[in-house]
């Protein structure tokens, strides 16, 4: 018969020997063994019908109860003593000790009915001169800037640490301990820094905490596959950063060593997106009959996808986003990943990302899209198989190699009969909101700060308009590289004409933009646009029309010098 865990000194003895502590009978005795449990510092557990203690534990707590009986008058003292001469009573803290006043003892005794013995010490925060609890050092605000989760969140977390077995009994988690590990992996702070900031007496007697406390966490058994509401089913890994270690490579590792768990995540009719790294995999893929899908790549000699591929992809990308967020919620909750981890920690690195992904899942919110819906799905499902009539047109007119009549700086207020459009509008039309909040800054570095790779828009060459009323042509640069230049065209109501629609009665949700089309790689879609044409859509329809436009600010910029010379 196996041997169980006394209740009280948590030694192991067989069962037969052991005494039960549960049913109304044992009430008086279940008291004191809960009291001893506590004064032990030992974590709260369940009494079941399993409980037992111990012949030495049971014998004391019958003399307890038999000497009480026998004197009714006896008083039962909870007695507080330190568990090592020379460190605090309740922390075991070993600096800025002070002993206790009478006053302070006889408080304590009054109002809590425990009597603390002489020579007893404690620091400076728990107790005040008079005997009173302080109050909570931190604030719930200021509790989130050492932890990646609330006080309440804490206090729950804190009933999932087990006791980590070791040779000759178990080592516990306290509340300091998982505190100090947290912070540790919130800010990523070195074992030096934490040791003086949580007092402990020596960097040894840090790193032993921090290993307690992922041991005990580890009980958890969280499972870096992502749900489509950002749950974190698991986490693999680590592997080396090298080109023997891409994604495809790392996929069919993990079919190799244990196809079976793989399989337990995707069900019949599931459909597995990956990026593009994974196009090594696709035999694997297939082999296994997973369904999949992946952005487009582009085939050889060509410089841009098509519109079926661009659509794809975008679908794709709409899709996987929720993974990249993922993976930077693990970086930016826990700046531990930001830093280079420090050695003696490398061995239990996946165990770090495992409880950081465990508490992602329980304390912090799903990924909700803003507006993802049926509705938003048919749209997308319908523009994706809606042609580029503006692409076709361009190529048709061989409008992409007719040099301009005159390229002009393009600025707002330029084009003054561009529609005037709001922040929806423009989610509306790129299907999110990246491109939309990338504008303001894409604009003010090729406006503001750029002298040579200016916006351009093409203009007649004895006017200051149009080629032609509603379709303009503007030259742009690369986000990524500023050799590279690409040209847009934008189809659209020109105002003067949607006031006649109005008045006319005619619909009035029709889309002012009609459409367009960029020569850069992903710029032949119709679902969304590429953040060319948002930057430009944005500044003639959305900026030029505001008093206070928000751009990023140049404080940073101005305390920089530049060689160049370029405005701010």
């Amino acid at each position: 018969m196996a041997n169980l865990h006394c209740y009280i000194c948590d030694r192991r003895f067989p069962r037969r020997t052991m005494s039960c502590i549960d049913g109304e009978e044992n009430d008086a005795k279940l008291n004191i063994a809960v009291q001893r449990r506590n004064a032990f510092n030992r974590c709260a557990l369940e009494v079941t019908d399993l409980t037992r203690i111990c012949i030495n534990c049971n014998q004391s707590i019958r003399q307890e109860i038999q000497a009480i009986e026998e004197d009714p008058g006896r008083l039962r003292l909870n007695v507080l003593s330190q568990t090592r001469n020379g460190t605090c009573l309740i922390c075991n803290a070993e600096v800025d000790l002070h002993r206790l006043s009478i006053e302070c003892k006889a408080n304590v005794f009054i109002c809590r009915n425990i009597y603390i013995p002489e020579n007893v010490k404690s620091c400076q925060y728990h107790l005040d001169g008079r005997g009173f609890l302080l109050p909570a050092l931190l604030l719930d605000e200021e509790f989130e800037c050492f932890s990646p989760i609330t006080k309440d969140q804490f206090r729950e977390l804190f009933t999932y640490c087990d006791r980590v077995p070791r040779e000759g009994g178990y080592r516990y988690v306290t509340k300091k301990h998982l505190l100090m590990f947290l912070c540790k992996m919130r800010q990523g702070l070195s074992d030096d820094f934490v040791c003086a900031m949580f007092q402990y007496s020596s960097r040894q007697a840090t790193s032993l905490a921090i290993a307690t406390a992922r041991q005990s966490l580890m009980q958890l058994k969280p499972v870096l596959i992502v749900a489509p509401d950002g749950w974190i089913l698991h986490i693999q890994g680590p592997y080396f950063s090298d080109h023997s270690n891409n994604d495809a490579a790392i996929l069919r590792n993990e079919f190799d060593h244990d196809a079976q768990r793989m399989r337990r995540w995707i069900q019949e009719d599931d459909i597995m997106i990956v990026d593009r790294g994974y196009r090594d995999a696709i035999p694997l893929f297939e082999q296994l009959g997973i369904t999949w899908e992946m952005p487009a790549l582009l085939n050889r000699n060509e410089r841009q996808l098509s519109t079926e591929d661009a659509n794809e992809s975008r679908l794709v990308t709409k899709s996987r986003w929720i993974v990249e967020a993922r993976n930077g919620h693990l970086r930016s909750i826990f700046k531990i990943f930001q830093h280079t981890v420090q050695i003696q920690h490398i061995p239990n690195i996946v165990d770090f990302y495992r409880i950081a992904g465990a508490i992602i899942n329980r304390y912090h919110p799903i990924i909700l899209m803003e507006g993802a819906n049926a509705e938003m799905a048919q749209r997308l499902l319908e523009r994706a198989r809606e042609p580029n009539v503006v692409q076709a047109l361009v190529e048709a007119e061989n409008l992409h190699t007719r040099n301009a009549q005159r390229w002009v700086r393009l600025n707002a207020g330029q084009i003054q009969d561009f529609p005037i459009l709001t922040i929806q509008d423009l989610k509306d039309l790129t299907f999110g909101i990246y491109q939309v909040k990338l504008a303001p800054s894409y604009v003010q570095d090729k406006l503001q700060r750029e002298a040579e790779d200016e916006l351009q828009v093409e203009m007649l060459r004895d006017q200051n308009r149009l080629p032609q009323p509603g379709f303009i042509r503007v030259r742009v640069f690369s986000r990524f590289r500023n050799s590279t230049r690409y040209q847009l065209w934008i189809s659209y109501i020109p105002t003067d004409e949607q006031n006649e629609t109005m008045e006319d009665g005619e619909d009035e949700n029709e889309n002012p933009i009609q459409g367009y089309y960029c020569s850069c790689k992903s710029g032949a879609r119709t679902v969304g646009t590429c953040a060319h044409i948002a930057s430009v859509v944005w500044l003639l329809g959305y900026a030029q029309y505001e008093e206070n436009v928000h751009y990023p600010s140049t404080r940073l910029i101005e305390s920089i010098q530049d060689a160049g010379n370029r405005p701010l």
